[in-house]
């Protein structure tokens, strides 16, 4: 039996390619365990970590759907094979070998990501994973809402959360920004989007000059400004690299970035992600981790949900 053997015992044998000299895990993602075969044979297996808010078998649907419709396509890695069985999820697809994006190589590299996005964006067909996007946020807000029946803690955490804004006044923010991105941008075309455009998603490759997204799971037909606001929000763009960055999404597609609509867009993709980080922590801290307050992950994710809602002027900076 090879050294490796015993890491492939979980994958599906239809998945694997006939002859195997390699395998080791990569990176896993919050919802994914990640095994490279061959160095270029990559199995990915959807975890169930997030049932509350996203099933499984809808991040899974939605990847799988989105690799079929971009068969081919340069800009997304190749779909091998798939596999289903109701309780389990696999997919298989190409390895993308490449630099993966920060800020400085988005510097050197906006007019390429711009020309690559909108490749993508130039897409237009369904898919049977296709979601409304800010339904994301309805979710995220329910649970927001039911955080202290779903997550109980100890006293001696509640303060940690006390200062967070009421479920009331988030909600009423998301609707009043809904409503007034919908008055200025009543009419918006429906394209396909990445929909989770942060950096370790996006892969320059050095060798044909392309760039690549990966981890579909979040794509569906939606407003391409989207993907912008995601980009520029969730990686923290520095004001130069954002306002290059505009600049040439506007020039591909053939008119001015609306301010406007961006800033509304951006505000929801902030106010998404400070909902996302405060219930990963909430979840964090009904564990049974000992020292939850001091616990890096926890730390970081009550960080990351104060600096959102700071932005958004939902809370006080403190």
């Amino acid at each position: 039996m090879n050294h490796y053997s015993k890491l492939l015992t979980q994958i599906p044998p239809i998945l694997m390619p006939k002859e195997i000299t390699s395998a080791r895990i990569i990176e896993d993602g919050l919802n994914n365990r990640n095994i490279l075969i061959n160095e270029t044979w990559l199995v990915k297996e959807y975890l169930f970590t997030d049932e509350t808010t996203d099933p499984v078998n809808l991040r899974f649907l939605r990847e799988k759907d989105s690799l079929l419709l971009l068969k081919g396509n340069p800009h997304a890695p190749g779909l091998l094979k798939y596999y289903d069985d109701g309780i389990r999820f696999f997919i298989a697809r190409t390895w993308v070998e490449g630099q993966t994006l920060s800020h400085d190589y988005l510097l050197d590299n906006v007019e390429l990501l711009a020309n690559s996005l909108m490749s993508i964006h130039s897409i237009t067909e369904s898919t049977a994973g296709d979601f409304h996007y800010y339904d994301v946020i309805k979710r995220y807000l329910l649970e927001y809402k039911g955080m202290k029946r779903h997550y109980p803690t100890s006293p001696s955490l509640e303060t940690e959360f006390s200062h967070f804004p009421s479920y009331e006044r988030v909600n009423q923010y998301f609707i009043d920004h809904i409503h007034q991105l919908q008055s200025i941008n009543s009419v918006k075309p429906l394209v396909r989007i990445h929909g989770d455009l942060v950096f370790s998603n996006i892969i320059h490759s050095q060798k044909n000059d392309e760039i690549a997204f990966i981890d579909w799971e979040y794509s569906t037909l939606a407003d391409p400004y989207i993907d912008l606001a995601y980009l520029i929000t969730q990686n923290q763009l520095s004001q130069k690299i954002q306002h290059t960055t505009v600049e040439k999404f506007g020039e591909q597609l053939g008119n001015q970035v609306n301010p406007e609509v961006l800033e509304f867009t951006c505000n929801l993709m902030n106010l998404m992600s400070g909902l996302w980080y405060v219930i990963q922590a909430a979840r964090f801290r009904s564990t049974s981790v000992p020292f939850v307050e001091q616990h890096p992950s926890f730390i970081e994710f009550l960080s990351f949900a104060k600096d959102r809602f700071q932005a958004l002027d939902l809370i006080e900076v403190l």
